[in-house]
């Protein structure tokens, strides 16, 4: 019998393609991240909370926080799933775990996430219908509430300017999370992601930016195998993004 008869727990099963690859062969941070969205949007549409089932309350989800951890990255052609469902609700706030697994069953990242509903009219936070209450699958051993601890700092590079363009874009006219993650790599010493892994990836996202728009993207190494990351809008100076990463050299 299934331990979720509601479906609130959803599985998407992918595998490895040549265009989500590193020239080791295996799969791209931020690609798997993407696995990760996709997983989650099938799940939404399939409960019928996805942004467009909210259209009609002039609603969209918003991401707010995220804690990813890699264990490892799978290679070219390997099968992996990932099992996703909505871990609580407090207040205004939503959360949804991720867990990759690879075709043994080992898991291979994790994500963390917390969102918010957001009214597309207004801009501001609504309530979350109680009714969504019933959609939160729950589990013994949830992933917990992602930490942002990111530290602030003065000595930034700099900055790597982006101008966000159409192809950027994700379903709500915004920058894609996952474009934001590559962008955030590109600006590191290739080198330095030549030769290292990233283990520990935690976002606060703080504002959207639209196409068109430039972005200010600065990193401060912290230590031997941390950094810490920011994006503004070049425009407004508001803070886009605030990210720090750690790694393990390989």
């Amino acid at each position: 019998m299934s331990d979720d008869p509601k479906g609130t727990k959803h599985t998407e099963y992918f595998r490895i393609r040549t265009s989500e690859i590193s020239p080791r062969k295996v799969i791209h941070p931020h690609a798997l991240t993407g696995l990760m969205q996709e997983a989650s949007m099938q799940h939404t549409m399939s409960m019928g909370v996805s942004v467009w089932d909210l259209e009609a309350m002039s609603g969209s989800w918003v991401l707010l926080r995220m804690e990813l951890r890699f264990m490892r990255f799978p290679g070219l052609n390997e099968t992996i799933h990932v099992d996703t469902y909505p871990a609580g609700i407090e207040g205004y706030f939503t959360y949804r775990d991720y867990l990759a697994y690879d075709a043994h069953g080992i898991s291979v990242a994790t994500c963390a996430s917390q969102w918010a509903l957001m009214n597309t009219s207004t801009r501001r936070m609504m309530k979350i219908p109680p009714e969504f209450g019933s959609l939160v699958f729950y589990t013994p051993e949830p992933l917990g509430k992602p930490e942002t601890d990111i530290p602030s700092n003065e000595n930034w590079t700099e900055p790597y300017i982006v101008r966000i363009n159409y192809l950027n874009l994700d379903w709500n006219g915004h920058i894609n999370n996952v474009q934001l993650i590559r962008i955030i790599m590109e600006t590191l010493d290739q080198n330095y992601i030549a030769t290292h892994d990233l283990k520990v990836l935690k976002l606060a996202f703080k504002n959207e930016v639209l196409c068109g728009e430039e972005i200010l993207v600065f990193h401060q190494k912290i230590g031997d195998t941390s950094y810490i990351h920011m994006v503004k809008n070049k425009e407004s100076g508001k803070d886009v993004l605030l990210v720090s990463s750690e790694w393990e050299t390989l």
